[in-house]
């Protein structure tokens, strides 16, 4: 491939670069689900906020936040509108890059222009095969879209029968990251418009008849969704067993298509680094977002002491305790918090954590 080729493919990557480094980066506050139940931050409090007792916080939360609506077959807005404000997050991102994202973005750029660079040598050595080729063809079926979406629904649909809200939300969040994962490779392919390994010279070339012809090579669209469920699912279930038989069939599913001459192996290659890092987006936004019912939030201020923080109630009666350990875990990790008061009522908990700072820290002007 001559400097002439890879100076054209580069334009076409540039794109997709900066929409999976901020992916990797996606708990921006723009498109974060978990909202201020009062309507407004700590910082744009005024005047003096003493810390409400929990009596006063769970009728402050009852009175300002509306009951949790989950994406569901009974909820279908709530899915589009999950699925909007995911593509929002996702073509936003290169607003939020940081220049720490070098680290792993160079050696990605460096990976995808090496394989763009040999994918031409590679189609020849791979030569013609069709026993070959109808083996991966018949592998890759099972990393459609039709088939990765009808995977997430079945995993949805048993989890409701059996009464396993684990096992929904396995399936909910599948189902929506393949289609989030859907909606961007289909974005890039109009973008990029590289024949396929079967089509034309078979050199993968971007753009090479104009508008007059268009493909739909890169990035594969199997290795793509087919990624974005594993990585839910590897997420919702992280035990060895579970990450790493999901994570081969991925892998399975993206080499298939390069063995079927669907693919080149960048397309591969690519689809597979979008569909993680989609799939992790998802995780992180949207997993747990149905707990609400059983913890509420209220934001405090205290202006005599400089602290700000939350009060937190809880109803064991209505939460799910398995749920809160694992969006905690996502979400925490091992940081704790200081100065915890302790109060019970009528079976419930509530919690005021208040962390002292300066108003420069905390968003306010000097």
């Amino acid at each position: 491939m001559s400097m002439t080729r890879i100076g054209s493919a580069s334009r076409y990557l540039v794109h997709f670069f900066v929409i999976s480094t901020a992916l990797r980066y996606g708990l921006s506050p723009c498109v974060a689900q978990t909202t201020d139940p009062l309507g407004e931050t700590p910082a744009a409090q005024s005047g003096p906020s003493p810390i409400p007792s929990s009596g006063q916080a769970s009728e402050n939360t009852q009175q300002s936040s509306p009951s949790s609506v989950v994406c569901g077959p009974a909820h279908l807005g709530r899915c589009l509108k999950d699925i909007a404000q995911d593509q929002a997050g996702i073509w936003t991102s290169p607003l939020r890059l940081h220049p720490k994202d070098a680290l792993w973005l160079v050696p990605f750029a460096g990976a995808t222009a090496v394989a763009i660079h040999y994918d031409p040598r590679a189609r020849q050595e791979l030569g013609y095969d069709q026993s070959r080729i109808d083996a991966s063809n018949t592998i890759s079926a099972f990393g459609s879209y039709y088939a990765t979406i009808g995977a997430g629904g079945t995993v949805y649909l048993i989890g409701r029968l059996t009464h396993n809200e684990h096992l929904a939300e396995t399936g909910r969040l599948g189902t929506e990251a393949v289609i989030d994962a859907a909606l961007v490779a289909g974005a890039l392919k109009l973008a990029t418009n590289r024949e396929r390994p079967d089509e034309g010279d078979g050199t993968g070339g971007f753009w090479p008849h104009g508008t007059r012809t268009f493909s739909t090579s890169f990035p594969s669209g199997h290795a793509i969704g087919s990624w974005a469920l594993a990585r839910v699912i590897a997420a919702e279930y992280a035990n060895k067993p579970t990450q790493i038989g999901v994570y081969a069939f991925a892998t399975t599913i993206s080499v298939a298509r390069v063995t079927s001459l669907k693919h080149f192996p960048s397309d591969a290659l690519v689809g597979a680094v979008l569909g993680y890092l989609i799939g992790g987006y998802v995780i992180r936004h949207h997993a747990g977002q149905d707990f609400e019912s059983g913890v509420s939030f209220v934001p405090t201020v205290n202006v005599s002491t400089h602290t700000f923080g939350a009060g937190v109630e809880l109803r064991p009666g209505r939460l799910d305790l398995a749920k809160v350990a694992r969006l905690t875990k996502r979400t925490l990790g091992r940081r704790s918090f200081p100065q915890v008061d302790t109060r019970s009522h009528s079976g419930d908990s509530s919690y005021d954590f208040m962390t002292p700072t300066t108003w420069k820290q905390a968003g306010r002007a000097k």
